[in-house]
Formats: structure tokens, C-alpha cells, sequence
């Protein structure tokens, strides 16, 4: 889509109608590239996507809307998951995710019976099956998000270098579950950071 991560929640938006807009102005003013809104009523829903849709006006801002009536209400289940979905859309809204989806059947009626782009996350140890991109587009989602896969990859490395440590009473032999200290100084930026740091300091 752009550049920029499309990686903001904007939860509710903050309060009613109004303080959506805000959220949508603050969010746009600090550059990020959209955001996702959050599990409300249908109808505070829609009049909330219909305010951050005048928020964005000719910005380009991407507004997902989400409905959690699939994953937390037997009540109103995926059909009513569905009713919700196409009516954010008509609010304003640019794609739709509906959280928790159980199985296959699931995610193609939903890929199928909403009208607009779809969203999907792919969670790890979460309800949903897990596909690859290609997988889920043929069932019509055209973004999916990786909500805690680093966290969990981040989780799992620290688990096994901290056993081996405890283990071992050193890295020594295990050097290939940690960067390096170059590596890392790399993925931080530290010598374009010295650098500044070294032309601004002659000022």
C-alpha cells in the first residue's frame, strides 16, 4: 500500500463521534499509513467509521474496521459477523476484519459473503487456521497481519539462549542463537546515529 505500516489501532476511537475524528487528525499528523477500529455496538460502530471517514477526508489513510461478533458472541455467530462487516463498509470504512474465525468454511463465507477488501490475522496458537497469503487470497482476503508472530519469535529465542545459559553457564557454544555485536549495532543504525551525532556536536 505505501511505505508506512499500516500497524495503528485506534481501539474505539478514544469516544463518540468527535473524538474519532481527533484520533483519525493525530494518527494521520504523525504519519502513520491507517489504522484499525474497534469492537462496539454495530450501529456506534457505523456512525464512528462515518466521522474518521470525514476525519481522512483526501488523506491517504487506510481505515480497517472490525467486527468480534464471530469470536465472542454464540448469539451472533458469523452470519451476524457478516451483516456487521458489509455495514461498516457502507459507513466508510476501507476493508473489514472480523476476528475469530474457526475453521476453513469460515474464512471462505467470509471471504465470499463481504462485499469489500477483507482482512485477516494470522495468529499463532489463536483459532483461525493458519494459510499462507496465496491460500487465503484464493478465499478473497486481500490483507493479512501478523499481529505476534515477532513477539512470539522474540519470546521463543530469548526462552532458549536464557536455558542455555542457565544450562551451560555460558553462550560459548551457542553463539548462533544471538547476534553478534555488529549485527546488532546494523539493525539499531548505530553508525548513521555516530555520525549525526558527530556533525551536529561541531555546531
Amino acid at each position: 500500500m505505501c511505505s508506512r505500516q499500516l500497524n495503528q489501532r485506534g481501539d474505539t476511537g478514544g469516544g463518540n463521534a468527535l473524538n474519532v475524528q481527533r484520533t483519525i487528525q493525530n494518527l494521520i499528523a504523525a504519519g502513520a499509513a491507517g489504522c484499525f477500529l474497534e469492537v462496539i455496538p454495530a450501529e456506534e460502530h457505523a456512525a464512528k467509521i462515518a466521522s474518521a471517514r470525514d476525519a481522512i477526508g483526501d488523506s491517504d489513510f487506510f481505515l480497517v474496521a472490525r467486527t468480534d461478533a464471530r469470536s465472542t458472541s454464540v448469539e451472533h455467530g458469523l452470519s451476524e459477523a457478516i451483516s456487521r462487516a458489509n455495514l461498516y463498509l457502507e459507513a466508510g470504512a476501507d476493508a473489514i476484519f472480523v476476528a475469530g474465525p474457526r475453521s476453513d468454511d469460515d474464512l471462505k463465507e467470509i471471504g465470499g459473503k463481504i462485499n469489500g477488501l477483507k482482512a485477516c490475522t494470522m495468529l499463532e496458537g489463536g483459532v483461525t487456521p493458519l494459510h499462507t497469503p496465496e491460500e487465503l487470497k484464493a478465499m478473497g482476503f486481500h490483507l493479512i497481519v501478523y499481529p505476534f508472530t515477532s513477539i512470539y519469535a522474540s519470546a521463543r529465542a530469548m526462552v532458549d539462549a536464557l536455558k542455555a545459559l542457565k544450562e551451560n553457564g555460558t553462550t560459548r557454544d551457542h553463539l548462533e542463537m544471538v547476534t553478534s555485536f555488529q549485527e546488532f549495532n546494523q539493525l539499531l543504525g548505530l553508525e548513521s546515529c555516530l555520525e549525526l551525532e558527530k556533525k551536529y556536536s561541531k555546531l
